[in-house]
């Protein structure tokens, strides 16, 4: 089958969005012209998550999570998500009870509803949320494709601990005293609605959550937008321990948490003035070029081959090493 992206394009060709909707395919999500905003995100056992290391509230928490982050890159709130089950044979009814406990407890966090849904035998555990959700009074959704040259690029919080964590899953003896904390950050992340409001009423021109890694993500932003988004690598702030599981891994800590994925902070494309908030961790600008990304260290152009991962196999957290020299 065709990598995910190409599927996406394949599908985008042969659909259009007709009355009510002001933006289709191709964003965090769907836009009403209402200002409604709709997502959908699945979450596949052997994909996205992994039982044997995953507990179902781990999968019932990630499964909301990424749909309510999705919401958040477009600046607004959650307000009530519809859950899709695939049930294997052999999951038990506790664990249909933790899965929903946890989405259940992280609705609560989100002052959003669980309405609905369906139920179906599958051969393998599957979660597909469908989340509705709305932009704060007066203010439009934010796409990726509204940066503007001269803006700068914004993270809202340290990257590459839920890459760290995957490798300290798969080896007992990485992540020292910050395994634990790694390990969680993979098994739960963590949506940043509120920071997404935020940014939307300071002007954001351009927004996406950081899931597949922030180069990959960077790049979306640019091709949307039509320019070029350059990465400071060495601007990219990274979670404690990251460095020293990296190292030990034989991966570059920066292309770690720059291609790793799974983070859920978001991205945003700022007016200079409007970034320098001390939650806010400028890593890069927006100019006119090529659409996409550049990957910088120390002014030189260490763009790598690989700028995240797609979600139709289980990635790996390595990360091929910049050019040297």
């Amino acid at each position: 089958m065709d990598g995910e992206l190409e599927v996406i394009r394949r599908i985008t060709a042969r659909v259009a969005p007709r009355g009510g909707v002001s933006v289709g395919i191709g964003d965090d999500a769907a836009v009403l012209d209402d200002g409604t905003v709709l997502a959908l995100d699945m979450v596949v056992d052997g994909v996205h998550v992994r039982r044997s290391t995953h507990s179902p509230a781990d999968i019932g928490h990630t499964a909301l999570a990424v749909n309510i982050s999705d919401v958040a890159a477009m600046g607004a709130a959650p307000v009530a998500a519809m859950v899709g089950l695939g049930l294997p044979p052999d999951i038990a009814a506790d664990d249909v009870d933790a899965m929903y406990r946890a989405m259940e407890d992280l609705s609560r966090d989100h002052a959003m509803s669980i309405v609905g849904g369906d139920v179906s035998a599958s051969p393998v555990l599957s979660l597909s949320v469908a989340i509705i959700g709305r932009a704060p009074q007066g203010i439009r959704p934010v796409l990726r494709s509204g940066a503007r040259p001269g803006d700068v690029l914004v993270v809202t919080g340290p990257l590459g601990a839920s890459a760290a964590g995957l490798i300290c899953l798969d080896d007992p003896d990485a992540g020292g005293d910050e395994r634990d904390a790694l390990i969680a950050a993979h098994l739960r992340p963590q949506p940043q609605a509120a920071h997404g409001r935020h940014l939307a009423e300071a002007g954001a021109t351009a927004m996406i959550d950081v899931s597949d890694g922030l180069l990959l993500d960077a790049d979306r932003v640019g091709r949307a937008s039509g320019l070029t988004a350059v990465i400071d690598l060495d601007a990219v702030p990274r979670v404690r321990g990251v460095d020293d599981v990296a190292r030990a891994a034989g991966v570059d800590p920066a292309l770690l948490a720059c291609t790793g994925g799974e983070d859920y902070h978001l991205l945003a494309a700022l007016p200079p003035e409007a970034g320098r908030e001390p939650h806010l961790q400028v890593v890069g600008h927006i100019q006119a070029g090529t659409p996409g990304v550049r990957a910088m260290r120390a002014g030189r152009d260490v763009t790598p081959t690989r700028l995240g991962w797609e979600h139709h196999a289980r990635g790996s957290a390595s990360a091929e090493p910049p050019p040297q020299g």
